[in-house]
């Protein structure tokens, strides 16, 4: 999400000794020639770059998250056929392994004009998927696999639907003389809008861990681990239940943005700098953002929303100059800004790592 949550992640990882996935989208990090991603502006060489040079005893492992057609915005924007679109997916992917990435959640839920359906989806996953393990025998690299069927939702899914859909996947993966998956998603409850968490997980879960059991029990029969998705803003006791229930990771990232712009609120407030306060405010809410993370419905707070999109700007030239002005006010306090920054990302994540 930032620069502070990439270190958060490495100094929470080297203070506990404790392996940590690091996993962009392709809006996030991107290849160079597809643009780059909007973190510090880094292309998918800086940001591994950046990692590596950190990290000497290798306790994260780098990931790409999405990656699959449709995914990134510009490919639906200028209006990119299937087959283009499956081909700039392939050049991200290629040079996510030529950069070290360790494994690749192949998503190709997307179309063009709304979610694929299921037997295109899988189809092209299976083709994907061959090109990144060719990729990776040309690189001469191991590499992992994750893998889902549909975007997030605030439900689980169906055991016995999910048990055909995971079958008939590594059946097609097999035929082509491909690698299993080590990771599956799986709808387990959780979906995050806004500053919550809006899944079924929330208002049943006895009835969402119950479901998630018997997803994890599949999962592990076919000698698969099971990954949860939009696991944010979850209590002690929620992700307790998951982990219980068998899920063996779980990806987070819009609640260490949030963290991450509080902080900086917080002690913007606390120091008097309403000025920079009010200006980042404006920033985080003119750029708009925050709209696809909205309820329908949910009625107007322009701070929540300026809240929401506040990470986006992290990497933005105004931010920058803003945030070099506020760190030197600060420092004459006795503060080191991205260090107060960096603890507040470090409590989001050891409440999580506390129970995996």
């Amino acid at each position: 999400m930032s620069r502070n949550s990439i270190d958060a992640c490495i100094e929470f990882a080297y203070r506990h000794e404790f392996n940590l996935m690091l996993i962009p989208s392709r809006r996030q990090i991107e290849a160079a020639a597809l643009g780059g991603g909007y973190v510090e502006g880094w292309d998918t060489e800086a940001f591994a770059e950046y990692v590596r040079k950190r990290d000497p005893k290798h306790l994260l492992m780098l990931c790409r998250d999405h990656g699959g057609p449709y995914q990134l915005p510009t490919e639906r924007a200028s209006g990119l056929t299937p087959e283009q679109a499956l081909d700039s997916a392939t050049v991200s992917f290629v040079e996510d392994i030529r950069c070290g990435f360790e494994l690749l959640h192949i998503d190709t839920c997307m179309d063009v004009d709304g979610p694929a359906e299921h037997s295109l989806a899988v189809e092209r996953l299976v083709e994907l998927y061959g090109r990144c393990v060719e990729a990776a025998r040309v690189e001469n690299v191991d590499l992992r696999f994750e893998i889902g069927f549909e975007d997030q939702g605030v439900d689980t899914n169906d055991p016995a639907e999910f048990d055909e859909q995971l079958h008939d996947v590594l059946a097609r993966l097999r035929a082509a003389d491909l690698p299993a998956p080590t990771f599956v998603v799986a709808q387990t409850g959780t979906k995050v809008l806004e500053t919550t968490n809006t899944g079924a997980l929330r208002t049943a879960p006895a009835a969402v861990e119950y479901a998630v059991r018997a997803l994890s029990d599949l999962t592990q029969k076919s000698g698969l681990a099971l990954k949860a998705h939009n696991a944010d803003y979850l209590s002690f006791a929620e992700i307790g239940r998951l982990r219980t229930a068998g899920v063996h990771a779980m990806n987070i990232a819009p609640e260490i943005g949030v963290a991450e712009t509080r902080a900086l609120l917080e002690l913007l407030e606390e120091v008097g700098l309403r000025n920079a306060r009010d200006s980042f405010l404006a920033m985080a809410y003119e750029s708009g953002l925050w709209r696809k993370w909205m309820i329908q419905g949910t009625p107007d707070d322009d701070l929540r929303r300026a809240i929401i999109a506040g990470h986006y700007m992290f990497g933005t030239e105004a931010f920058v100059q803003l945030k070099e002005s506020v760190s030197a006010t600060v420092a004459r306090r006795g503060i080191d800004l991205d260090q107060y920054l960096r603890l507040r990302i470090e409590h989001v994540i050891g409440r999580y790592a506390t129970l995996l």
